[in-house]
């Protein structure tokens, strides 16, 4: 039963479900487009490697005539009945215009408003293979709206979408109510854009949210699906992430494989590999042009057999390794380089598509995720080991939105700004909060909407009359000494920052005027109580500052001063 229908039942029952609701690997899915066009033979092939739910389109504009009645008679009309014979599941998409309604804009008028809503009706209608019907194609963008709506502003935007979204889960609600709707259709995370649907009501009207998260590092996923769940509406919703791919063929396994991991620490319960077939928008397909399954997809299907819809749970053994435990006998493990030992012989070790390599030891990166499988449940220590972990803070794995309640967790690399009124700690922004802002949640403050830092950039702001520095400061719980890694880089050529190096309140090292700044290896000795601080501002005269940087912190053997 969809969502939407069981929601007042939900709300008594909640604790109940709550306690019973276990994490599982999302259900494996892939953007086609066979709405768009028909490649000889490329649909045969992809239901004949098992790919079997597939996101896709029926044009507006193919399906209803001048007429306004609904017509489907070329094969781009009736290529799901192909996937309905095979078994197989269509997740149709709705975000076009028709030139009968708005002049082919994105419909804002009442009567192209209830059309929309009236064309996914008739396509579920005629296809009992479409088992979901997704709202929107990344809306709060510019790239696929037309028309008057895309000059108008977030609220203007979000009032549109809901009305469609409504027109939509009526028509098609009176027809099929079991159809999943899936609702919110975002570019990234954006929360702010998010809250202004959930006021209007879109959580009710809505199954699933459909998240596209190009913009979030793999490794913050579940943090920012963690802010997002901060909207009441959106606590308890389902998430299907409907766009996810890799640019690099050379990665595209890993990252498959590490999104697939974070997703299913976050609860998303359907993720969906972008494309199927190559655009020729550099995104890494599952099928190439001679109709030669890809790395990609030999990943995809061993995802599919080995790991959807199993039991897992978080296995990190600290804040520097992101690991998913699947059924208790299936790790997938990455993160900051260490080496990794097998124990017993009983365990596995595999490469992202799931082949065996043959090796007892091996490095864990930040980029390529190992997998260690065993016919039994797997313990650290008795069938494999970790080197011991010399990192004791990083500015990336241990990046955190806080949200502002006490006994939170601390982040022991606290981030703040510091101006003439004294530190402040930086908050958790929501994202596309307005034009400019990130669309993904980020730290700054009210007060100051330019000053920004995010988990790999951050953008000091300032002047010499009013000097602000973005700080990053870790204050030792025992006797220690410390070796500090760190860079910063502009990403324009002519911007310039200045950093300053601080340990107990005193200048160890100060960069003036650079736009590139490396900290190797700098090792400091710390009292129990004392603080280390790394303070970035725009140099004087530089207004493009937005900087990469990274800053890791390890402990070595301590030296009395």
């Amino acid at each position: 039963m969809p969502r939407r229908l069981i929601f007042p039942i939900l709300l008594c029952l909640l604790p109940t479900i709550a306690a019973a609701q276990a994490l599982r690997g999302p259900t494996l899915a892939a953007a086609s487009s066979f709405g768009q066009g028909l490649p000889e033979g490329l649909l045969a092939k992809t239901l004949e490697t098992g790919i079997d739910d597939l996101r896709d389109e029926l044009f507006w504009y193919r399906t209803e005539d001048t007429a306004g009645d609904f017509v489907f008679d070329d094969p781009m009309t009736l290529y799901p009945d192909a996937l309905e014979q095979a078994g197989a599941r269509l997740s149709l998409l709705v975000n076009n215009g028709h030139a009968g309604y708005d002049d082919g804009d994105t419909p804002y008028s009442a009567a192209a408003v209830a059309g929309f809503g009236r064309h996914a009706a008739a396509v579920v209608q005629r296809f009992p293979a479409t088992r979901s019907v997704e709202v929107g194609n990344e809306f709060n963008s510019q790239m696929f709206i037309s028309g008057p709506l895309k000059d108008q502003d977030l609220a203007a935007r979000a009032r549109a979408y809901v009305a469609l979204l409504k027109s939509v889960r009526d028509q098609v609600g009176a027809i099929d109510p079991t159809v999943r709707i899936i609702g919110g259709g975002v570019h990234s995370i954006p929360v702010a854009y998010l809250k202004q649907l959930v006021d209007l009501g879109a959580a009710e009207m809505m199954d699933s949210i459909a998240l596209h998260p190009y913009d979030t590092p793999i490794e913050l996923i579940a943090a920012q699906i963690a802010v997002m769940r901060r909207l009441p509406g959106l606590a308890d919703m389902p998430v299907e992430i409907t766009e996810f791919g890799s640019e690099s063929r050379e990665t595209a396994s890993a990252d498959m494989v590490r999104g697939y991991c974070q997703m299913a620490l976050s609860g998303v319960t359907r993720m969906v590999w972008y494309p199927l077939n190559d655009r020729g928008d550099g995104y890494v397909p599952l099928i190439d042009g001679s109709l030669a399954p890809t790395a990609a997809y030999d990943t995809y299907a061993y995802l599919r057999a080995e790991f959807e819809g199993a039991r897992v749970q978080d296995a990190a053994p600290d804040p520097f390794t992101r690991a998913c435990l699947f059924e208790g006998r299936k790790l997938i493990l990455w993160g900051m380089p260490r080496k990794l030992t097998l124990l017993s012989d009983a365990v596995t070790l595999r490469d992202t598509t799931g082949a065996p390599l043959e090796t007892r030891e091996a490095m864990l990166s930040e980029g390529d995720p190992l997998i260690l499988t065993s016919e039994t449940p797997l313990v650290e220590g008795r069938d494999y080991v970790l080197a011991p972990q010399e990192v004791i803070a990083d500015s990336y794995f241990q990046f955190t939105y806080p949200d502002g309640s006490e006994g939170a967790a601390m982040d022991p690399l606290s981030r703040s700004m510091r101006d003439r009124n004294g530190t402040h700690p930086l908050q958790t922004m929501p994202g596309q909060s307005g034009p400019g802002r990130p669309w993904t949640p980020w730290l700054g403050t009210p007060e100051n909407g330019d000053l920004r830092l995010l988990s790999r950039v951050m953008l000091p702001v300032g002047s010499p009359d009013w000097p602000v520095e973005i700080l990053h400061a870790f204050t030792a719980p025992e006797a220690m000494t410390l070796k500090v890694d760190a860079s910063f880089d502009t990403v324009a050529e002519d911007g310039r920052v200045d950093v300053t190096l601080s340990a107990a309140n005193q200048p160890v090292r100060t960069w003036k005027d650079a736009n590139t700044v490396p900290i190797e290896d700098d090792t400091l000795r710390l009292s129990a109580g004392e603080t280390v601080e790394i303070a970035v501002s725009p140099a004087a005269g530089s207004d493009d500052n937005l900087t990469r940087y990274r800053i890791t912190l390890r402990k070595a053997p301590y030296k009395a001063p």
